[in-house]
């Protein structure tokens, strides 16, 4: 939790220090960035795991926009009441240091790269699924 806190933190004070906004503006903000990174992380995971031919059981359906933002709202809304608005990442003594700062933008480039990947696979996988398919309906 520690490194989450301290994501948060920095978070904040990139909004409240670039984007000059003012203290609920940045809490509101540095919750919708941090909710769209936890969930970015987390499809990147399923589809790092759908890369390596692991059987994923989720199966959405036809609607699953609605699922996608239903799922994200979830998280947002836990994101939201359980870390941003206690503020506890505020009251820790973290210090906006160039290290930590790097350390951040180095993991969401990582987790950037495994989505990439994953979804460069997955699509090759349905490209290749549909290309049986059509040639079994052909036959």
């Amino acid at each position: 939790m520690k490194q989450y806190n301290y994501f948060l933190f920095r978070l904040y004070w990139v909004f409240r220090d670039f984007a000059k906004e003012g203290h609920k503006m940045s809490l509101i903000s540095t919750s919708l960035a941090s909710t769209f990174f936890v969930c970015f992380t987390l499809f990147a995971i399923m589809e790092s795991i759908y890369f390596f031919k692991v059987s994923t059981s989720v199966n959405l359906g036809a609607n699953y926009k609605f699922w996608i933002l239903s799922f994200t709202f979830v998280i947002w809304f836990l994101n939201y009441y359980l870390f941003i608005k206690p503020r506890n990442f505020l009251r820790r003594d973290f210090t906006k240091d160039r290290k930590g700062g790097l350390v951040i933008v180095c993991i969401v480039f990582f987790i950037g790269i495994l989505f990439v990947i994953g979804a460069n696979k997955n699509r090759e996988k349905i490209v290749e699924e549909v290309e049986n398919a059509r040639i079994e309906n052909n036959l």
